[in-house]
């Protein structure tokens, strides 16, 4: 699926997905153009429409936000005329990225190789935006956010949980450092908190704190019945914790146990 959405005078969404059976998409992995770039670059399963796109639009720069495939996996189409910038860990998965699971294949698609990828500055302009890179650890170790002071505009990446109550967790999230995340997040000055999955976010405040409230209760929880010698599975019934319908399918990329081990045994920034 491959959708173009003008937001304002100055950000377009570039929506790309896999579609369920009924024609809705699965998850938008949503990029978004600012005059001859691109923050991100959406999912390798919409890449027919994107290499349309990309022949008809003027894309110079792409920066990504991460290095998972729902962000870089139409970088491919830009090639040769777009510069793209990563985090100096993530250059080397976007040059050549590995081969993922089935089910990510399906929702998402295997990103292409593309031939370079630059390292990513700490602060860019776009016309008259001036953007700086701001680490967004905890759903990545080297990830990354955009932010523009002056129109008070956060691109997030992944930084905000989609779902409002977060239980299912990767292997290389760290739930601590995402709550210090969301909370240094909430303290800056922001209008507009553009997510990846959902789009502009325009009471970005509110939307974040209800994430933070039920990660910090959930991990005072876990932490509690841990204490008294409850197992992961004792604390994941003790809570009645249930993951969405696609966990089973994912190899073990996603999965609650990923949560709570992640809150029981990673350590906080601080």
């Amino acid at each position: 699926m491959f959708e173009v959405e003008r937001y304002n005078d100055e950000v377009t969404l570039v929506k790309t997905a896999t579609a369920m059976e009924d024609g809705q998409p699965i998850m938008w992995a949503i990029a978004f153009l600012i005059e001859d770039t691109l923050l991100d670059a959406g999912c390798a399963n919409a890449l027919d429409d994107i290499e349309k796109f990309a022949a008809e639009t003027e894309v110079n720069r792409i920066y990504v936000s991460h290095a998972h495939e729902d962000h870089f996996g139409g970088c491919s189409a830009f090639v040769p005329q777009a510069t793209i910038y990563a985090m100096e860990e993530d250059i080397e998965a976007i040059k050549n990225p590995p081969t993922i699971p089935e089910f990510f294949d399906f929702v998402w698609g295997q990103p292409k190789p593309v031939p370079e990828v630059k390292q990513m500055p700490p602060k860019f302009t776009i016309g008259d935006l001036e953007f700086e890179v701001i680490t967004l650890p905890g759903h990545g170790h080297q990830m990354v956010g955009f932010y523009e002071p002056n129109r008070k505009w956060l691109f997030s990446a992944d930084a905000v949980p989609v779902p409002s109550r977060k239980v299912v967790g990767m292997p290389d999230e760290n739930i601590h450092r995402m709550i210090e995340t969301l909370e240094r997040v909430s303290e800056m000055d922001i209008e507009i908190l553009f997510d990846s999955h959902r789009g502009p976010i325009t009471s970005p405040m509110e939307y974040i704190q209800v994430r933070i409230d039920f990660l910090k209760d959930i991990r005072e929880d876990v932490l509690k019945l841990h204490s008294e010698g409850k197992s992961i599975q004792e604390i994941q019934e003790e809570l009645e914790i249930v993951g969405p319908w696609y966990v089973g399918m994912t190899e073990g990329r996603f999965g609650i146990d990923n949560f709570l081990n992640s809150i029981l045994f990673d350590k906080a920034e601080k």
